[in-house]
This record gives structure tokens, sequence and C-alpha cells, in this order.
């Protein structure tokens, strides 16, 4: 359900990124006052919305830094994963809280009587797939991580894929995200918070869902946010309680809580309308949203703020449409691509053969040098100790002549320019 065509300019094509998990610093939350915090759960109409389903056999991986499976308000709701780093973890141990917080907000149960307490996902009898792409070693991840998760998700039974992560434009990344679509696997994409500077990836990606934040008041939030025209949708980001390892709970702020909410409601329609497909999901939820900002669709709420009740329970009005297109290929990673430490590590030979490079380079350049002008001393003292003076040497403009006097090899540098191409967008129905 895009709208217009476009030219993005991405910043930093590169071969690696650093993690950045769309969120803010959280402040540290009382166990007993999580549900009561919880103002998500009332706008959103949670308990309301339970009556009628709480994501009963929806599978959603969360592809992020692991997750938590021992947390009260988890437990038995993650399923053994993945862990690219570390092949007993299983995804099931968390390196930075932050996936056991989107996993809480998608899926957590909470705990004691009645599951009164602690945090109460979206769809809290939805299972968690936990795919963990941050290694302990390193603070960089490459994209390729990002498209190897979604990869794997898509192929061990995921119906969802939460991204709550920024990376920079790849094209295997790209390949991951519509290779999902194509099966019916909707990727939910943060699209960024006000620090950054453009819309991250895979959130840009036509075929994925771009989630901004929402305050309390359901205005378009001045942290958790971020004006793209790819934006789909906006739930809410600010203040919201989650779960983090060792039974903690934290708040923060940022478009990584909205992803997760996105992604929890998805999971609802998912388990209420089994036999949606990925066009049918997209439409439902974009098409039932409460149209929010310019009248339309606008850069800050897409579509509009999500509305659990009426993608329940309503039925899309018809506001887009997306073009007919044949199913693409099927993206077969080869060993090399489909595994981010072997990736990993071949960056790191890769720089630091670079380094070395520079390096002999510069000593090479040095010690040439400093032969060149021994020879030109010498070269100078043989001509003043003969009678007849020096023979002027003269350089073609532009080269450099030999300390021998031989001839001048001309030096020049040559450049190709880049292109890129955009592939085909969301449009506006006619009217």
């Amino acid at each position: 359900m895009r709208v217009l065509a476009r030219a993005v300019a991405i910043l930093g094509i590169s071969a690696a990124s650093v993690l950045a998990p769309l969120g803010l610093p959280a402040a540290p939350a009382l166990a007993d006052s999580i549900r009561d915090d919880s103002w998500h759960l009332k706008a959103l109409e949670i308990p309301e919305m339970h009556k009628i389903t709480q994501g009963e056999g929806v599978v959603v991986a969360v592809i992020d830094t692991g997750v938590d499976a021992k947390h009260q308000d988890l437990r038995d709701n993650v399923l053994p994963g993945v862990d690219f780093y570390d092949d007993d973890a299983k995804g099931r141990v968390d390196r930075a809280s932050h996936g056991t917080a989107m996993a809480s907000l998608i899926a957590g149960h909470g705990h004691g009587p009645g599951n009164r307490d602690g945090v109460l996902g979206i769809a809290p009898k939805a299972k968690i797939l936990p795919v963990t792409i941050k290694s302990e070693r390193s603070s960089l991840i490459q994209p390729t991580a990002i498209a190897a998760g979604i990869n794997w998700a898509v192929d061990h039974g995921a119906d969802i894929i939460n991204v709550s992560l920024s990376s920079s434009f790849n094209e295997e990344l790209n390949r991951a995200v519509e290779r999902a679509y194509q099966r019916n696997v909707i990727v939910v994409a943060g699209v960024g918070n006000r620090k950054d500077s453009i819309i991250a990836s895979p959130a840009s990606h036509r075929s994925a869902m771009a989630v901004n934040g929402t305050d309390r008041n359901g205005r378009i939030s001045k942290e958790a946010a971020l004006p793209a025209e790819q934006v789909d949708i906006a739930a809410p980001g600010e203040d919201i309680v989650h779960a983090v390892p060792g039974n903690r709970y934290h708040a923060g702020l940022g478009s990584s809580n909205s992803t997760a909410l996105v992604s929890g409601a998805l999971a609802l329609v998912k388990a209420e309308y089994p036999d949606l497909n990925g066009y049918e999901m997209f439409q439902r939820l974009l098409e039932t949203t409460r149209d929010e900002g310019e009248p339309g669709h606008d850069l800050h709420y897409g579509w509009g703020a999500l509305d659990i009740r009426q993608a329940l329970t309503g039925e899309p009005d018809g506001r887009g449409t997306r073009r007919t297109e044949a199913a693409p290929d099927d993206f077969r990673l080869e060993p090399w691509q489909a595994d981010p430490r072997e990736r990993e590590d071949g960056i790191l030979v890769f720089v630091w053969a670079v380094i070395i490079a520079v390096l002999l380079l510069i000593v090479g350049g040095t010690v040439g040098t400093v032969m060149l002008l021994r020879g030109r001393a010498r070269q100078r003292q043989t001509e003043w100790a003969e009678d007849d003076p020096p023979e002027e040497m003269s350089a073609v403009p532009g080269s450099v002549a030999s300390a021998a006097g031989g001839p001048a090899t001309p030096t020049g540098s040559t450049g190709q320019p880049a292109d890129r191409t955009d592939d085909a967008v969301w449009r506006r129905p006619p009217g």
C-alpha cells in the first residue's frame, strides 16, 4: 500500500552496519505496576480483543539479540530458534535485552494469579521464534545477517517476522524481504527514530510493513518516528513497558516498540483469518487503520493509526491497492552467504588486509623516496665534479622524470560512476 514513485537516497551503502535497535534508553519499572503502566493495552482495546483471539497457532519470528526464554512472562512461549554465533543457544539467550523486550510486547502472557501481573503481549498465545544475529565479540552486524535471519525464519515456519532494527541498504536483504512476502510471510520493520537521518532498511523495502511511533495521545511521536513516504502504519511507541532478561522490566520509547505491537496485531489477524495471503494481510491491517494526520496516506502515519478492533471485525475499505506481479524465483543463498559468522570473519580479514596493504604502500613509498633522493644527490655530485656544466632535463607536463634521466612516465587516474534504478512501488488507486 505504497504511494508515489520514489527515488530514495540511501546512505551508508556498505558490507556491514552497526546494529541499531530502534529504541532509546529505558527506565526501570516496578514489577507490581507493570499492567497499570501499560497504557497501550487500553488504547488498543487489548482485553476486549482477546475475547476474539489471542493469536493461537501463529508463529512470530523475532530477528534480534536473542530472547530470554526463562523470563516469567515468556515461559513456554519461546520456541527453539537459531543463534548464528552459538549453536547451543537456539536463540533463547539474550545478549543485549532488546530481543526479550520485543518478544514480550508481541507474546508476553504475564504471570501470577490469573496472569494479571507482568507484561501482557498483543498476542499472548502466539509463539516466538527467536533468531539471534548479535555476536558477543562485535557490535558490527552485516545487513546480510538480517537477510540470513529472515530466510531462516521463512524456512522454519514463521508466519510473521519482526525486525525492530536499523540497517543499511543491501540487495541481499531486499531479496530476503521479497522472498518472505512471496511466501505470505510479512516482515514488519521499524522506520526509525528522529535521530536517524533516513528510513532504515528493511523498512524501506516495498514488501515490508514500515511502522512509525505515536505518543499517549495518539499523535505522531517527536522521538519515536521519522517522516518518510514509505511509512505504512503508526502504533504506540512512547513509555512502553516491556520485559528484559532476569524477570526484570523497563519502560522506554522508540519505533522498536511500535514495530512489535504491529507484529502482535498481525498475529491476531492471522489467527482470526488463517487463509489470508500476504497481500490480504497488508490490506486488512492497513485499510482498517484510523486515518490520522493528512487525509489519505501521509509521511507520518502512513495509511493511519493501528486499529485492532477494526482489523479483526471490520472490512478493508479499499484505500490502497498493489499492482499484480509474478512471483520471483526461489532465492537460494550459498553457504557463505547464509552464515553471518563466516561473513563477519571475512569482513575482518578484508579490513586487516586493507590496513596491511596501506602500511606496505606507505613503507614502500618512503623507502623509494629515500632511495630516489640519494640517487639524485649522487648524480649532482658527479655532475659538479665534471668540467662541463650539467645539461638541463625537461619533463613532459603531468609526468614524473626518472632519477637516471630516463623517459617520463605519465600519471593519471580513472573512475566509474554508479547507477541505481528503483524497483516498483505501491500505488494509490484512481480517485
